[in-house]
């Protein structure tokens, strides 16, 4: 029996595929359609996930006779399978007898059949069904060779757009919030009454029986609010590892849950219960290249190749259709996700739906059955993946040296207390910290606090409000004293678990770790210039300012040159750790100071950026066993100048390059140069 994680169905990697519903087509149809999938190189379906109602047509009768049938005729024609467990839409039969498992809202309204994702995780009932559903059909499945894996549910997140902002807030999970945070304080109400401020408008609680569901038009407790939502992330990583346990004990193949580019689910855990990632994004020409900041989050997780579960190869839509992608755009999605660690894609989806809440989303093939005009292209890209197949397999990329924290409890803090006007951790933390030092090609990885720092060299944790998530102090100390670079900062430190302030320091230990004083902070109001003591200058972008002063433990790497009330402070401090250094940012450089003084931070380490190219080209170096290549695709549909930093010839024309040479890219053009080791 094959290892968990490994594919015990021989396929060819990278894997290239589409989500198929056969249960919307006749029968008839799925002979055409799977021989139609090998006509244009796809060797991949993830199939049921929305099929409940086919798989159990009446209470505890079960019928998988369809996907048995095409897994079937899918293993006979070497194409592999993902089974999608169809949780997220209960059947009718379930929705008459038991209306009880629908989620509830916060204006008191009952979700009802008729979409996805309508139901509350804390339901008792749904979770046994939902818990026979997955046995019936892992002990099915489960040892089918070419069920290459399996996906839990799908896109769960806490806040759901048919709820409202705080999930779902019925009796249930009312009941269960009040366990669960007893559960958080070990039965001491008073220590939560401390830790969150509760004299503050006399909303002192009694007991945890006071804490009640989230209710409508109430100005509510930030830390109230973080708890709450806090509870609904773990009860829905709860319902997803409950099948993930189920599915283990019949089928060795891998398995996930297919999140979405948000960090409202929390990736840290996630990333510990599944035994992949995998990822769906449907990004278009405005915003191609923020789907790196994804991959870079999604490879580390796990530390092994991730699954690209949906994408689209057209364009978007529901009722309407929206986000037309150009010629070339679709080779370049593939293609960006594939170099960058997806051992997987797969398109949302293969045949257009004819019915239905999104009958108008670009598909591989139309409701009739013909190729939409990507057929060629599909085709095209199938031929280079196998093509380069063993070049893909053999190697995996390289990390920078360089890497960004990011963090679902940071985000759910912003979220309830921005701290600045209109400060969004999700876009900020990818606009002002990853893409700086993506257009200098130090791409870092994106980590969540309880991931390994070994492998880097320099670390940056701005925008985490509490240190103490995962040890994540203690640890950055330990890895900055064995000389690691530590830059922290801003907005870091400033806050406790629940998101409450420190009432005897201004920040829970970096002052005393660091030998620095914060002396005020200011929100958002003028640009600031710096000065760094070398003479050098930067600038400042008006985000969030922070203004120290130093101990003798401490040097001022940069100051405030101007600016009322804020001029003359130290902008950038420097503190020896061990063999390392701690560096305290003050506040969000532009994108210009940020990369110099990366560039500088990083030369100090030997890290160099992996290729001189335009900030619209995407570089990564790939090595592993006995073969080394080098990367490059154009994200921004204009033409990019790289530089070759290796010689060797080009997989995808067979072209030879000097290292050293410069080549421009066309709109999406790409690069697989793999290193000419003949005298190595």
């Amino acid at each position: 029996m094959a290892k968990k994680g490994e594919n015990m169905f021989k396929v060819k990697k990278p894997i290239f595929g589409s989500n198929y519903y056969p249960e919307a087509w006749d029968r008839s149809e799925v002979d055409k359609d799977l021989d139609l999938m090998v006509k244009l190189g796809l060797n991949c379906v993830r199939i049921a996930e929305f099929a409940w109602s086919t798989m159990e047509p009446a209470d505890g009768e079960f019928d998988f006779s369809l996907f048995r049938e095409v897994v079937d005729k899918c293993r006979d024609r070497g194409i592999s399978v993902i089974m999608g467990t169809p949780t997220a839409c209960p059947p009718r039969w379930l929705a008459n007898k038991h209306p009880e498992i629908f989620a509830v809202g916060t204006d008191g309204v009952r979700q009802t059949i008729g979409c996805r994702r309508d139901i509350c995780q804390n339901s008792e009932v749904y979770l046994q069904y939902c818990d026979r559903m997955v046995e019936a059909m892992a002990k099915e499945f489960g040892r089918k060779e070419n069920v290459i894996g399996w996906q839990i549910d799908n896109e769960i997140e806490p806040e759901r757009e048919n709820l409202g902002a705080m999930g779902c807030v019925c009796d249930d999970c009312e009941k269960k919030f009040r366990e669960y945070m007893k559960n958080r304080y070990d039965g001491d109400i008073d220590a939560l009454n401390r830790e969150w401020g509760t004299n503050i408008f006399s909303i002192k609680y009694g007991s945890f029986d006071d804490l009640s569901k989230p209710a409508p038009h109430v100005w509510a407790h930030p830390s109230y609010n973080k708890w709450w939502i806090k509870f609904q992330n773990d009860t829905q990583l709860d319902f997803i590892k409950r099948q993930r346990d189920i599915i283990a004990k019949y089928s060795d193949a891998p398995i996930g849950h297919d999140s979405m580019p948000i960090f409202s689910l929390d990736y840290d855990r996630l990333s510990r219960d599944m035994d992949i990632m995998q990822f769906n994004h449907y990004n278009d020409v405005s915003n191609f290249r923020d789907a790196t900041f994804w991959y870079d989050i999604m490879r580390p997780a796990k530390n092994r190749p991730f699954w690209v579960t949906e994408t689209s190869c057209c364009w978007n839509g529901s009722t309407e259709a929206n986000g037309m992608r150009p010629k070339g755009f679709n080779n370049a999605n593939v293609w960006l996700s594939v170099l960058l660690g997806a051992e997987l894609v797969n398109y949302w989806l293969w045949r257009s739906h004819y019915g239905g809440h999104e009958l108008m989303h670009g598909a591989c093939v139309a409701s009739c059955g013909r190729p939409f005009h990507v057929g060629a292209e599909i085709k095209e890209l199938s031929d280079e993946l196998a093509a380069t197949s063993d070049i893909i397999t053999r190697t995996k990329p390289v990390t920078s040296g360089i890497a960004l924290h990011c963090s679902n409890s940071a985000f759910e803090t912003f979220r309830f207390q921005r701290m600045a006007q209109g400060f969004d951790y999700c876009r900020d933390l990818e606009k002002y910290f990853y893409d700086p030092l993506a257009d200098i090609q130090l791409r870092p990885d994106v980590i969540t606090p309880s991931h390994p720092v070994d492998e880097y060299k320099v670390v940056f944790t701005p925008f985490m409000p509490d240190l103490s998530e995962a040890d994540l102090i203690n640890r950055m100390l330990d890895w900055t004293k064995n000389g690691g670079t530590w830059v922290v900062g801003p907005m870091s430190d400033n806050r406790n678990r629940s998101g409450a302030k420190f009432t005897d320091r201004a920040l829970g230990s970096l002052e005393e770790i660091a030998g620095v004083r914060q002396e005020f902070y200011l929100p958002r109001g003028e640009t600031y210039p710096i000065r760094f003591s070398c003479g050098a200058v930067g600038n400042s972008l008006s985000v969030f300012y922070e203004a120290y002063t130093v101990t003798d433990k401490a040097e001022t790497l940069a100051l405030f040159s101007d600016g009322e009330y804020i001029k003359g402070y130290s902008a950038i401090t420097s503190t020896p750790c061990g063999k390392g250094k701690i560096v305290i940012l003050g506040f969000v450089p532009d994108a210009e100071t940020l990369g110099e003084f990366t560039k500088f931070l990083a030369t100090e380490k030997g890290v160099r950026p992996v290729a001189v190219a335009d900030k619209n080209i995407v570089t990564v170096i790939r090595e592993g066993k006995g073969m080394r290549a080098f990367a490059a695709i154009e994200t921004s549909h204009e033409c990019g100048s790289v530089t070759v930093p290796f010689g060797g010839v080009n997989a995808f024309d067979g072209k030879a390059y000097a290292a050293g040479e410069s080549v421009t890219l066309p709109p999406y053009g790409k690069l697989l140069v793999v290193e000419n080791r003949r005298n190595k």
